[in-house]
């Protein structure tokens, strides 16, 4: 497999932007369901941990996007 070119990098690097932007409106959706009184107890608690994944991924496509925009595919330095 090739090594991706600089354009091809900043592609990859704009999608993962993209990816971390939509994860951050699932992480507010999880906000408003779990602070919803009107949904149950059980509801709220999944709503709130959902949430926080949705914050955890999007944290990782913003790493991943500063790697392709540094040049470096993300993870090939571990």
């Amino acid at each position: 497999m090739s090594r991706p070119s600089r354009r091809e990098m900043r592609e990859l690097a704009e999608d993962r932007e993209k990816c971390a932007a939509r994860s951050d409106a699932a992480a507010l959706d999880g906000d408003r369901a779990a602070a919803d009184p009107n949904n149950s107890p059980t509801l709220r608690a999944q709503a709130r941990a959902a949430a926080g994944f949705a914050r955890q991924h999007a944290q990782e496509y913003r790493e991943e996007a500063e790697a392709f925009r540094d040049g470096r595919i993300p993870g090939e330095d571990w």
